[in-house]
């Protein structure tokens, strides 16, 4: 059974496609085929199965992949304990949430950097669809998530804190300073937010959407800073993670808004797949993040 032809199985299992398994690896579509079809044969089993242009794994071929990982893991560990140099070294590719690059978490990356500098990363802003998308397809070896709890399937979370979701308005709004307000009187106010994709702007509209209600939306973008100076600017109140406001509630620029009988909190996920295999530059990255003092 050869190697090649099973990372290619994982490839093609991952992207779900074989031209996009065959543009990945720099092969030839035809490359892609001949090494399936070897493997397949070799198993006595349809590992795909096939209509079209459109391919899914058989159930043999969802029964044979935790092997073709633990295989191809085998493969890099006994690499690794042969090569392996003795500073870390490598790439890496992380997906992250534009609201956690505009927080004090980002530091983590700067103490990383200065630490290992003989690994290079690539940090990716990703909405939490995209990223667990790009974690399951195996183009992202890490992902930084605000979210509910995420679990699936070989997948670990190194690190998990609870990060509560803030309304917040200009500090000389009519709003700062109150003890609370209503849902009804947060509707009546012009809303900034960032893109439909990020998903506590979703569960704060779930919750509306279930009620009845419908927050009035007069700026939408996936920029961080450009809201908060937006409601700085008096054009309207938002919602964002609190660890992305600490400057400015300290600064005095902004207020929350403490809001009558609603609540949304998410938390900070650093998320990597067990199926592969944890090379020493993602190991690295892992340690650090879990000892990350996030509070």
């Amino acid at each position: 059974m050869e190697l090649k032809n099973i990372k290619t199985f994982i490839k093609v299992a991952e992207l779900g496609s074989f031209s996009h398994a065959a543009a990945d690896l720099g092969y030839a579509q035809s490359t892609i085929s001949t090494q399936i079809q070897l493997l397949e044969d070799e198993l006595g089993v349809q590992l795909f199965e096939r209509n079209g242009k459109l391919i899914a794994l058989s159930q043999p071929g969802e029964s044979f992949l935790p092997f073709a990982y633990q295989i191809a893991k085998y493969e890099s560990m006994a690499k690794e304990f042969f090569q392996t140099p003795q500073a870390p070294q490598g790439h890496l590719n992380i997906g992250i949430m534009e609201s956690i690059c505009a927080s004090p978490y980002v530091s983590l990356f700067y103490r990383f950097m200065k630490k290992y500098p003989q690994i290079t990363c690539r940090l990716q802003v990703a909405t939490t669809y995209e990223a667990i998308d790009l974690l399951e397809r195996g183009k992202l070896d890490l992902i930084f998530l605000l979210d509910h709890m995420t679990s699936r399937p070989g997948w670990t979370t190194a690190r998990a804190i609870s990060e509560q979701i803030c309304f917040f308005c200009a500090s000389d709004h009519p709003f700062a300073g109150r003890d609370f307000v209503t849902l009804g009187e947060l509707l009546k106010e012009r809303f900034l937010f960032v893109e439909k994709g990020c998903n506590y702007r979703h569960a704060f509209e779930q919750y509306l959407a279930q009620n009845g209600l419908e927050a009035p939306c007069c700026l939408e973008i996936g920029h961080t800073r450009f809201i908060i100076d937006a409601v700085i600017s008096h054009l309207g109140i938002s919602l964002l993670p609190r660890c992305t406001l600490l400057n400015d509630l300290a600064n005095g620029t902004i207020s929350l808004i403490h809001v009558q009988d609603y609540d949304l909190s998410m938390y900070i996920q650093v998320i990597y797949n067990t199926n592969r295999w944890a090379a020493p530059a993602l190991r690295c990255l892992i340690e650090e993040a879990a000892a990350f003092p996030l509070q």
